[in-house]
């Protein structure tokens, strides 16, 4: 990768950034003019990356390298006819000086284009050429944002039909046609069921959410009282909804669901709670619609929408062990899906199988309620990071006073590959930033991992969904010895007043508290649809061969049935290729 002018260069000459991307994007412009695939794979570094949401392909795929890129853009080009490619002059997407990772400048630029359906969006992060040399984008982002004629709507008036009609009679009107004859039956209404609807109401998808709580926002209600969101507000915040600026750094669990069941009534959302999707709903081929049967509060109502979107946890029942001796064990057996805090557990002796994010929750709880001992029981590695630190890095991915769409835009425009590559570069400065702390957990006896390719804690999130833990204080107690690790070793049996491990060694137990995690959604969503349907339906979760996350958003293998998952800031952004795909099934852009 050619790399002549430092950072400190562009950061001198304001002009240059803007200089380098004029030049790429003028280059770029030229190579689509002439529907030419090897001049437009010229201007991506050799060894660069290209992240085609939707524009090239009816598909979310990454490619990367010279070959890969160069022969996905030679069937694809012409048929995308992509034209007046122009950079972003925004204040929030125009060109700047920036890193990637220490050590290495870059240009980074949003721009827009547009094709004859669609206008377009990309984000780009360019290589400063040596002198008399291209530059050339390290990375490259190209999306599609709304389909000419059908736009995302901004906002509504409030006034209607000449002002003669009330918002309340406009709502119930609109409620009564949803609840009639649904478009898309969404599964699901914490942040992801919530956000896709909300982004199918403003694309004009008529949309009903089933939630199986009784209220809207118990699915986070009924976790351990002392949750809260590890990443900063910036990055957890609602679609079209921002949170007031008195809300706190890190959301906490009461909040977050009070927020939730608001957010559902101030976007307009029909949710019916209660409610459930019964086995086991059918797609008709011909009619292109399901036969769906809703358990609403015990009352069957049939429907049949054209599209279901499951957008539940990609956890599904939790993962109970089978413990031998468990029947006279006289103690507490739970799993940490059902820990409602630690005051019940004060003067008890507990041991916590497992050491990811519940269990050091769960344990900082228990020791703090006043529990006489807390052993947390770690089989394998644990990845760790403070919330410090990671507040460092998503701060700086997602600032405060930047537009969340802007934020969003920018971390999209970094393939999970690049990331990972990121990750690696930066996991000495993370380690170097937590030394303290992670220099006295492996003196305590708790060992740690960096991840499988030393990627770190946030590629472990994409990877598994797992095997690591957020510090918000169990690390300190671990340290103190407030907390105990049994490392390395598994439960071989319980005795009536404890605990026998696999290396022989005993220990006595009031309580014991399962954070063993969780078992994939896709064994519940077999139940519902049965093995024949989700058997043909992509995994969910963890990276897929196209370099792409598993999160959904995009077809799933059969048709009507889609994905919707993964983490708030991703149910925020891809919510729109998820509604950009219905919508051109609808206009007959795409088959279904």
């Amino acid at each position: 990768m050619a790399n002549g002018t430092g950072k400190h260069a562009l950061g001198q000459h304001g002009d240059l950034s803007f200089d380098i991307a004029t030049s790429w994007i003028t280059a770029l412009n030229n190579a689509v003019a002439h529907l030419d695939a090897g001049a437009f794979t010229a201007c991506i570094a050799h060894d660069g990356w290209l992240r085609d949401l939707l524009v090239f392909a009816p598909d979310l795929r990454t490619h990367r390298g010279y070959e890969a890129i160069h022969s996905h853009l030679e069937n694809t080009l012409a048929q995308a006819q992509i034209s007046n490619l122009v950079l972003d002059d925004s204040p929030y997407g125009k060109p700047k000086a920036s890193e990637f990772g220490p050590g290495m400048p870059i240009v980074e630029t949003a721009f827009n284009f547009e094709t004859p359906k669609a206008t377009g969006k990309g984000y780009v992060r360019i290589l400063p050429p040596s002198e008399g040399e291209a530059p050339t984008a390290l990375c490259l982002m190209m999306m599609l944002s709304d389909w000419k004629g059908h736009e995302e709507i901004d906002h509504e008036s409030g006034v209607f039909e000449g002002h003669n009609l009330s918002w309340q009679e406009v709502r119930d009107r609109r409620r009564a046609e949803i609840e009639k004859d649904p478009l898309a039956i969404v599964v699901g209404a914490a942040q992801s069921g919530l956000q896709v609807a909300a982004r199918f109401r403003q694309m004009g998808i008529r949309t009903l959410v089933l939630e199986q709580t009784a209220r809207v926002g118990d699915v986070w209600r009924n976790r351990y009282p002392t949750l809260a969101l590890h990443t900063p507000r910036a990055h957890h915040c609602f679609l079209y909804q921002p949170y007031p600026s008195n809300w706190p750094e890190y959301t906490p669990r009461d909040k977050l669901a009070y927020w939730i069941e608001q957010y559902a009534e101030t976007q307009d959302l029909v949710v019916w709670t209660s409610s459930s999707l019964e086995p086991t709903p059918k797609y008709n081929a011909t009619t292109k619609r399901w036969d769906a049967v809703i358990n609403r509060n015990g009352v069957p109502v049939v429907l049949h929408p054209a599209h279901i979107v499951i957008a539940v946890s990609m956890y599904g029942d939790p993962v109970v062990p089978s413990l031998a001796g468990a029947a006279s064990f006289r103690g507490t057996i739970l799993h940490a899906s059902a820990f409602g805090g630690g005051a019940p557990f004060a003067g008890q002796t507990v041991v916590v199988v497992g050491a990811g994010n519940s269990a050091a929750d769960v344990c900082q709880d228990l020791a703090f309620r006043g529990a006489s001992a807390v052993t947390m029981v770690q089989r394998s590695a644990t990845a760790v990071v403070s919330s410090a630190y990671l507040a460092a890095t998503f701060g700086g991915a997602f600032p405060e006073g930047r537009p969340t769409y802007y934020s969003d835009l920018a971390f999209a425009g970094m393939p999970v590959g690049l990331l990972r590559e990121l990750g690696k570069r930066v996991q000495p400065f993370a380690e170097k930033f937590d030394k303290e702390m992670l220099e006295g957990l492996k003196k305590s006896g708790f060992k740690l991992t960096d991840g499988p390719d030393h990627s770190g804690q946030i590629l472990m999130v994409f990877d598994r969904g797992g095997g690591y833990f957020i510090d918000v204080g169990c690390a300190s107690l671990i340290i103190n010895g407030s907390v105990k690790v049994k490392q390395g070793t598994e439960i071989d049996r319980l005795t009536p007043t404890g605990v026998v491990f696999a290396d022989g060694s005993e220990q006595e137990a009031d309580a014991i508290i399962l954070a063993t995690g969780w078992r994939p959604v896709r064994e519940k969503l077999r139940r519902i649809f049965g093995r024949d349907v989700i058997d043909h339906t992509s995994e969910l979760w963890g990276v897929d061969e196209g370099g792409e996350l598993r999160a959904g958003y995009k077809p799933s293998g059969q048709p009507g049935l889609w994905f919707a998952t993964g983490d708030f800031a991703i149910s925020r952004f891809y919510s729109k290729f998820l509604a950009l795909f219905i919508k051109g099934i609808e206009l007959g852009y795409f088959s279904s």
